[in-house]
């Protein structure tokens, strides 16, 4: 068997920039390849993975991985239109990327996540130990909503955590945050070496991240691992290849501002 770092180098050396959203010291004892399809900047693989968590247990769960693919020597990029994800009804869209304040960033996350959750029959209920709370058929969602990808946002991670033991491990468990922070003082590059810092840990604890799109508030992306209910896989699997064509364009962006001299104070 392989462990997970290694499965991700044999990527790696085929070309292909692809990573599985596990510990790297998990052993992996299969792993096919369910679809295989073309996203903007690369490809795209659904994964069946079977694989040994820390407890010793055999489990098996589809991934959906997407990343670049190096040709002669360079990566290969494409463009194509960003479609709108399955819902049944849209959020209207923002016209900027950048947020007034913190209670600002916290309404428009409450609004996205909620109007996603409760488009796939969840319904809105009542804590006091956590920022929102949904269920559905006596599954529970917690949810906690974050500004920054920083420490505040760890310590979040963590009570979620400690909720999880106490609750079990039947529920869902979620950090919802702007997908792009720049104009909040953390630079795209900050936030994400603090997904890598944590990342191993996020997914040992089923804690997910999910990402509400700057204009779009009907775009989520799954950072870190995939809510266990078969429809929010789904969705999270048609919004991940769109994150590469997002990204892509965000930075193109910025570094045709920071050309033209109009640069935030955050990019300094």
């Amino acid at each position: 068997m392989l462990t997970v770092g290694e499965v991700n180098s044999t990527f790696a050396e085929k070309g292909v920039d692809i990573k599985l959203p596990l510990p790297t010291h998990f052993l992996v004892k299969n792993l096919q390849v369910l679809e295989r399809r073309k996203v903007p900047g690369g490809v795209g693989l659904l994964l069946s993975v079977e694989f040994i968590n820390d407890n010793g247990e055999e489990v098996t769960d589809l991934f959906h991985c997407e990343g670049g693919v190096k040709v002669e020597g360079r990566r290969k990029t494409e463009t194509a239109e960003i479609q709108q994800p399955p819902l049944t009804d849209l959020l209207p869209l923002r016209s900027k990327e950048e947020f007034e304040s913190d209670d600002e960033v916290k309404s428009y996350l409450k609004e996205a996540i909620s109007h996603l959750l409760q488009d796939k029959g969840y319904r809105l209920g009542e804590r006091n130990d956590v920022d929102l709370y949904f269920e559905r058929q006596e599954q529970g969602f917690f949810v906690s909503l974050a500004v920054r990808c920083d420490e505040s946002l760890l310590e979040k991670a963590k009570r979620l955590v400690e909720l999880r033991q106490r609750h079990g491990v039947d529920n869902e468990y979620g950090l919802v945050v702007p997908a792009f922070q720049d104009s909040l003082g953390v630079p795209l590059l900050s936030q994400e070496r603090w997904m890598l810092r944590n990342q191993e840990f996020l997914a040992i604890n089923r804690i997910g991240v999910y990402a509400v799109d700057n204009w779009n508030p009907n775009l989520l992306y799954a950072f870190t691992i995939h809510p266990s209910p078969r429809d929010l896989k789904k969705y999270f699997m048609t919004t991940g290849p769109k994150w590469s064509l997002v990204r892509s364009r965000y930075v193109l962006g910025r570094s045709k501002k920071k050309a033209a001299g109009i640069e935030s104070p955050s990019d300094g």
